[in-house]
């Protein structure tokens, strides 16, 4: 099976922000709104100077920990910053930035907010990114002209400040049995290709010595792979609304026999519009609630992180039937047949005929899997790709086998509208990695969300510890004989072990859309670097105790929920942070589950703090990875967590020998909860991309609490070291931020 493959290339043009900052002096700023997006273009000129040294904020996060609560500790290294004029242009945008917050915090009316959503929001309308787009073909049965209607490709090119898109011919066309032949000559080794448009497409001259030409009509002869390592890309005037490409083998026809549609993204979904440029201005409330589980939740500030948002509804997804069915009833409408789920069925029965309407589908997962769980996801979210939907879908290159991205390309055949990232790390010269990170650093990050600005009530989210893929959902290894196109588990086409794990899933219309918005800013980021736009601007404000008192009470009549997002290596490790200072706000009682366990030197001097302060800590890990697809060496991994904590953390083992434990649930308090992708190991706050709900919410958190209660009844309580190997153990702490 093969498909229309596009992919993405975008690079960030700081200089561009260089320039736009220099020409904005303090009389361009006259109001609120100025302000806010004055701070976004700061943060962005800044985060190219935020630490990516991880053994520096091994230091940063430890002195002082009483202060770490405010947050306030900085993200910037300057001591790594030799050249003064760049150290002093840094100090000065950072207190042009406290200034405009200031500014902005004084003008705050409690009356204004009740603590739930953004204060106010803004809009971002200043295109900072290089981007391009490849459209590639792999075949010359899709996109045949007459079969069907087919959905525009979506142009980008007025949400960037340089967008071009570039035409990709991957079919290696077979030279034939006369290859040797002298009439082998005649043959043609490229298809005849035009586009066409409604405005100009300003593509490159016929002479490499003339400049660019402006034309509506551009034809060219788009060479196969094997004959010619072409490379045609074309840029767009702002004015073009839809396009047509058109193209046939010259060998075989004599006019268009295959083709698309193009049109402007902005046109095609204005909700998509709204998505990306939308600015959350959240209050940060400064005092009033002390060292404690609320505190944390108002007075934190990070970026990439949502205003307080509420939901309509929570479904706790740990009976992994549920969670199946969830996904597909989300999706479609209707549930999943019992009969298809315990046959491990992957044509099974999908009733659309109540499906939702979607704007967006959004799916991110470390696993997009040839099996039951893949093909079922896939045949559902392509109903809705062939009524219009926009679907982006984000899986790490290394984990992505061969049959796994056949069900992806599957998916997108026919349908321009289905976008797919490969997610590849990318050395630079930041020193923020080595070449192993290439292959070690992934998305980690597991949502499925569905949004749609016309049906409140079809608005959802799923996230948590599942990725797509079996092993999440049955405990007996499949089989697929009869489906050559799917992974055969049960004859040892690939290791398999079930994974206990934990999802929710979320209804309603503000914490889904927030949640969507940040990840399609993470969408476009700059590859490179990870460098994206965060979709929240934090504001410190005071207020009386009246005001913190109304909003603690909020709890009691509805479910509070903030979501985050972690790319380590770019955003200063903030994700570390955010432990810290969760874990420095319990007070009684701090629940874990993790099925890797070595936590960072701060994350673990945090954990000693709270056993000083007579917090109960119950962390559930599992010693034993067997199937896992892992080392032996990460046993050992966890033995040296383990060890660590054993004298001040109630550390139990997971006992099923059939079963790996990989819920990532943590419970503080019985009023605070955090359900996530995040492993409590290195690799999770240093290597991977990760992201997670925190839910104030006493009986949420209950709820999770008794979850984490159930997986502790059956694990056993560790009370003697575990011995780690003397090779194993010196290669830990040779390869210390891997693990």
């Amino acid at each position: 099976m093969r498909g229309l493959l596009i992919s993405f290339i975008i690079s960030t043009i700081f200089g561009l922000l260089a320039c736009t900052s220099a020409q904005r002096g303090p009389s361009s700023i006259q109001t609120d709104e100025d302000r806010i997006l004055r701070i976004q273009e700061i943060d962005l000129e800044l985060s190219q100077f935020w630490n990516n040294d991880w053994r520096y904020s091994q230091k940063l996060f430890q002195v002082a920990p009483s202060k770490i609560m405010t947050s306030n500790a900085p993200l910037f290294d300057l001591s790594k910053i030799s050249d003064p004029k760049t150290r002093g242009a840094i100090q000065r945008l950072m207190i042009e930035r406290q200034s405009l917050r200031d500014e902005l915090g004084r003008k705050f009316d409690d009356r204004s907010w009740n603590g739930v959503g953004p204060w106010f929001q803004s809009t971002f309308r200043r295109p900072l990114f290089e981007k391009q787009e490849i459209i590639s073909i792999r075949d010359l049965e899709e996109f045949r002209l007459g079969n069907r209607a087919t959905n525009p490709f979506p142009l980008e090119h007025r949400f960037f400040a340089d967008y071009s898109l570039r035409f990709r011919n991957e079919i290696k066309k077979d030279a034939g049995v006369f290859a040797k032949d002298k009439d082998e000559r005649i043959r043609k080794d490229f298809l005849k290709a035009r586009l066409e448009c409604n405005g100009d497409i300003i593509a490159p001259s016929k002479f490499f010595w003339l400049p660019d030409e402006r034309t509506r009509t551009y034809e060219f002869n788009w060479y196969y792979a094997n004959e010619n390592a072409q490379n045609i890309s074309v840029r767009f005037d702002s004015n073009v609304s839809q396009c047509q490409f058109r193209y046939y083998d010259p060998d075989s026809a004599s006019t268009w026999t295959h083709g698309f549609p193009l049109a402007s993204l902005r046109d095609i979904s204005p909700e998509w519009m709204k998505l990306t440029s939308q600015v959350d201005v959240c209050p940060q409330i400064t005092d009033g609630f002390g060292k404690n589980p609320d505190g944390f939740f108002w007075m934190q500030d990070f970026n990439f992180t949502t205003c307080p948002e509420t939901f309509d509804r929570y479904t706790n997804l740990r009976d992994p039937h549920l969670a199946m069915d969830r996904r597909v009833i989300s999706l479609t409408g209707a549930p999943l047949l019992k009969s298809d789920f315990k046959n491990k069925n992957p044509m099974a029965t999908l009733d659309f005929r109540k499906a939702p309407r979607f704007d967006v589908i959004w799916i991110s997962s470390l696993n997009f899997s040839a099996d039951f769980s893949g093909m079922v996801t896939a045949r559902a979210v392509r109903y809705h790709a062939e009524r219009g939907t926009q679907v982006r879908i984000l899986v790490p290159q290394v984990t992505m086998t061969r049959k796994d991205r056949e069900i992806v390309t599957w998916l997108m055949r026919d349908l321009p509208n289905v976008k797919v990232q490969y997610y590849k790390y990318s050395v630079t010269d930041d020193k923020d990695g080595t070449w192993f990170d290439r292959f070690h650093r992934v998305n980690h990050t597991k949502l499925l969300l569905g949004y749609s600005a016309t049906d409140p009530s079809a608005n959802f989210m799923i996230t948590g510890g599942r990725n797509i893929r079996d092993s999440y959902i049955f405990p007996e290894t499949p089989f697929y004989r009869a489906y050559k196109h799917l992974k055969n588990y049960g004859d040892g086409e690939e290791a398999y072990i079930y994974y206990n794990d934990f999802d929710v899933e979320l209804r309603g219309t503000e914490i889904v859309k927030h949640t969507l918005s940040q990840m399609l800013n993470f969408w476009n980021r700059e590859p490179s670097t990870q460098r994206f736009r965060s979709t929240n601007v934090n504001i410190p404000v005071t207020v009386n105790k009246d005001f913190v008192r109304s909003i603690q009470a909020v709890p009691a009549s509805k479910p509070l929920v903030r979501h985050i997002v972690s790319v380590p290596y770019f955003d200063g490790y903030q994700l570390e942070r955010f432990y810290i200072e969760m874990i420095d706000s319990a007070q009684k009682e701090l629940l874990l589950t993790t099925p890797y366990f070595r936590p960072s030197v701060a994350i673990s001097a945090a954990l000693d703090r709270a056993a000083a302060r007579g917090v109960n800590l119950k962390v559930i890990t599992r010693i034993h990875l067997a199937g896992d697809g892992t080392p032996q060496i990460a046993e050992d991994v966890n033995k040296q967590g383990i060890n660590r904590h054993l004298k001040n953390v109630m550390v139990y083992e997971w006992t099923e020998s059939n079963s790996i434990m990989h819920a990532k649930i943590l419970v503080i308090d019985g009023k605070l909860s955090f359900v996530s992708s995040v492993n409590l190991n290195r690799r999770s706050f240093i290597h991977d991309t990760e992201s997670g709900l925190l839910i104030l919410h006493e009986a949420t958190a209950q709820d999770l609490r008794k979850e984490v209660l159930s997986y502790l009844s059956r694990s056993k309580l560790l009370t003697l070291e575990e011995k780690i190997g003397w090779i194993n153990g010196h290669l830990i702490d040779w390869a210390d931020s891997y693990f």
